[in-house]
């Protein structure tokens, strides 16, 4: 359905989203545009942090995508550390690069992990908001 053949007070509630016309003379109605925006601006805010949480997801993805990489060069370290049996050679260094990037890897888990919760609070938090809004908005 087009905007034209809308009810035309729908019609001048969107004009009014869009940031044309001006206010209605009656309270309700003002308040009604007041809690279109607001919902609307809180549904744009949700929509971000579902974006912001895809990207944690790939993050999440890519970071244990390095972690099997790590895992594959235990392998390697435990070959370094039965030739440096054999030939007296030291394998420190291997050991310690191993060790750094296992703890990058944990803090970078980590770092991820208390965003996700952040984003899935702040969602539930504009939900609740939202909600509120439809609520109000259904009295009016």
């Amino acid at each position: 359905m087009s905007l034209d053949h809308q009810n035309p007070q729908h019609k001048h509630t969107f004009q009014l989203l869009e940031g044309h016309g001006s206010l209605p003379s009656n309270p309700q109605e003002q308040r009604r545009a007041v809690l279109w925006r607001q919902r609307m601006k809180l549904e744009f805010e949700m929509q971000g942090l579902f974006v912001r949480t895809a990207t944690l997801v790939q993050e999440w993805q890519y970071l244990h995508g390095s972690k099997e990489v790590v895992g594959n060069e235990v392998s390697k370290i435990t070959s370094h550390l039965v030739l440096a049996g054999y030939g007296r050679v030291s394998s420190y260094a291997s050991e310690r690069q191993h060790s750094n990037q296992q703890d990058r890897i944990a803090k970078e888990e980590q770092r991820i992990q208390q965003e996700m919760l952040q984003c899935s609070m702040d969602i539930a938090l504009l939900q609740g908001q939202i909600i509120r809004c439809d609520s109000e908005l259904a009295l009016l």
